[in-house]
């Protein structure tokens, strides 16, 4: 194998490496994107449930209001 014939084989090898590299970062890029939205809706979720949370203690307290207003027996 001559050195112009190696030159060839190792530029081929280094441009196949480069696109991987790059197919990589593109799904690298891609995963960021998607964890970037499920942190969203994570951050979205819990705040639904502190809404529901304090729904629910409402909730909770008129009923034991309204009990309150019963004859006792």
């Amino acid at each position: 194998m001559t050195v112009d014939e190696r030159l060839d084989k190792l530029t081929g090898i280094v441009e196949t490496l480069a696109n991987t590299v790059v197919a990589h970062d593109n799904q690298i890029e891609a995963l960021l994107k998607i964890a970037e939205r499920h942190e969203l809706q994570i951050e979205a979720l819990f705040q639904m449930a502190e809404r529901n949370e304090k729904t629910w203690q409402d909730l909770q307290r008129q009923w034991q209001a309204y009990l309150n207003t019963l004859p006792k027996q």
